[in-house]
């Protein structure tokens, strides 16, 4: 069938736009308004700035703050017990020692004391450790139902025993001067290794 001048043209594949058509202002303003609550969503503020913006948060570092301050205070009669019989096994081995040298024949005097304190530091130093990093607490300990173990409740450190120990031998060498103004707080040894001593029973 042949065309005529008055009908219109189809257009060809060819021939249509490669461009999208742009969309009408009122379409731009109505996108816009259905995206801007999403966009004015307020951002959650990482779990530090939370507790810092609001009080009403219970803190993390209250969280994980020691309970050395809420856990009740130990007798000084029970401390002083306790130090007293591991003292007296130090003396147990000392007199060992003395006695083991006069039956070689040797007789010990006072200026053999450098010798005798290489032998028992590092026996004192085995007896505090051992017991307060496995079990938490000494044979003294145990026998006045004592027990030390860190600020959150957990077993000592081997770094926190040693550290305990040091505190032991400056209230031994202090005539338990720190013990007896500690009071019921924490003693030296305590705030050395920062540890609590707690009952046992």
């Amino acid at each position: 069938m042949r065309r005529t001048g008055k009908e219109p043209e189809e257009p060809l594949l060819f021939d249509l736009p490669l461009d999208s058509p742009e969309p009408a202002a009122s379409e731009v303003t109505a996108a816009k308004r259905s995206k801007s609550p999403r966009e004015a969503a307020p951002v959650p503020l990482p779990l530090r700035a939370r507790e810092r913006s609001d009080p009403a948060l219970p803190s993390r570092a209250a969280e994980i703050e020691p309970r050395a301050a809420a856990v009740p205070g130990i007798p000084v009669g029970r401390r002083l017990g306790a130090g007293l019989l591991d003292l007296l096994l130090h003396a147990v081995i000392v007199a060992g020692l003395y006695l083991g040298s006069r039956s070689l024949g040797l007789r010990p005097t006072w200026t053999d004391w450098p010798a005798a304190l290489l032998f028992v530091l590092p026996f004192s130093f085995l007896y505090s450790v051992v017991p307060l990093a496995f079990w938490g607490k000494t044979p003294g300990m145990a026998s006045t139902s004592l027990l030390s173990q860190n600020a959150k409740g957990d077993p000592l450190t081997f770094d926190q025993t040693a550290r305990r120990w040091l505190g032991g031998l400056l209230t031994l060498a202090t005539l338990a001067l720190p013990l007896l103004v500690s009071g019921r707080r924490r003693s030296l040894a305590d705030v050395l290794s920062g540890s609590v001593t707690v009952d046992a029973r």
